[in-house]
């Protein structure tokens, strides 16, 4: 491709291409020399006719055409000496005004100033300010398109998030009937993880960094019920009681937060309590509850800070309600297990097995 560029780019350059004929030195010689001559009769052959007329209409007898034409010439001479000077001093910002002895700081420069005929100044001045006015509403628009970009962009998300959200909910609506129905002893651990693993995607930002928890209250402590892209040693070793730990403290609240930059080294919440963890850059809590009673706490993790906005409370909420339903299904199946005459650990063995 840059061979072809290449060989466009000499076509268009080539002479024979654009059909210019070659311009000889002779033709250059007597086309100058000719302007000269005619210059030269038109000058003296008018001055003598003003000279004649003078010396006819008054007693001046001393005029001359050289002195007429030197007059002239002197006075020519001297506007464009000045002329060029003064556009010399408006056009150049760093020339010294002045002598070799002495220099002034040039305060005549122009930026809008063009050298060359004051028709064309005049035409250069109108086609700048269109310039200016073109570019200021270039750059308007520009700004104008990019914001516009920017809502639509946000839109789109949004939408995206919601037509995906509500692919989700119809998905986790048919697994609960179904295993409800089928395999009810494998409802809770089958749904939870369900759960957890769409409620990641319907984030506004990306989800590719996220990992989350869910935290189930057993007894004064905060145990994990499930979790996706969490290690194994947390989730067997972490545990929180109320208002300890970020889950602890959401706990303690009873209230939805968001903290989209994490201090881990300053911020007590944030102890990893000698257990390894994943980089933490934000954070959302949303508690589990029933009525005013705290049955556990979801907890969404991000990489990166700014991770999360407010809209993915509204969306988050609705699986914490589905985490809450579930918890509170398998909490009511072991109290029946429990206050039948049979087995009371009936359920509690299937569900495991």
């Amino acid at each position: 491709m840059n061979t072809n560029l290449e060989q466009n780019q000499s076509e268009l350059e080539s002479e024979d291409i654009l059909n210019i004929p070659k311009y000889s030195i002779g033709k250059w010689i007597g086309c100058y020399a000719l302007s000269l001559t005619l210059v030269l009769v038109i000058i003296f052959g008018l001055t003598e006719g003003i000279v004649r007329s003078v010396k006819a209409l008054t007693s001046i007898e001393n005029i001359s055409a050289m002195k007429i034409i030197t007059f002239v010439s002197v006075i020519y001479f001297i506007f464009r000496i000045t002329k060029n000077l003064g556009d010399h001093w408006r056009s150049n910002e760093n020339v010294e005004i002045g002598t070799s002895v002495t220099g002034f700081p040039n305060i005549f420069y122009d930026a809008k100033f063009q050298k060359g005929p004051l028709r064309l100044q005049r035409e250069y001045q109108r086609l700048y300010s269109e310039y200016r006015k073109v570019r200021l509403n270039l750059e308007y628009s520009r700004n104008l398109v990019k914001d516009l970009s920017e809502h639509i962009n946000n839109y789109v998300t949004k939408l995206r998030v919601l037509l995906r959200h509500n692919d989700n909910a119809n998905r986790l609506i048919r697994s609960y009937n179904y295993l409800n129905k089928e395999q009810p002893e494998q409802l809770y651990k089958k749904m939870l993880k369900e759960i957890l693993s769409e409620c990641v995607t319907i984030l506004e930002k990306d989800q590719a960094d996220k990992s989350i928890s869910l935290f189930k209250v057993n007894g004064d402590k905060l145990e994990i019920a499930e979790s996706i892209r969490i290690n194994a040693e947390s989730v067997t070793k972490r545990f929180f009681e109320i208002n300890q730990g970020f889950a602890g403290h959401i706990w303690s609240i009873s209230e939805a937060e968001i903290v989209n930059n994490v201090d881990v080294e300053n911020d007590e919440r944030f102890n990893d309590f000698h257990i390894p963890t994943t980089p933490i850059g934000s954070i959302l809590g949303f508690p589990l509850k029933v009525d005013d009673q705290i049955v556990g706490v979801l907890c969404l993790q991000s990489e990166a800070e700014e991770g999360f906005s407010n809209s993915d409370l509204r969306t988050v909420e609705f699986y914490a309600r589905l985490c809450t339903m579930v918890i509170m299904y398998d909490t009511i199946n072991l109290e029946i297990d429990a206050n039948k005459g049979g087995d009371p650990n009936g359920y509690k063995n299937k569900r495991k097995s």
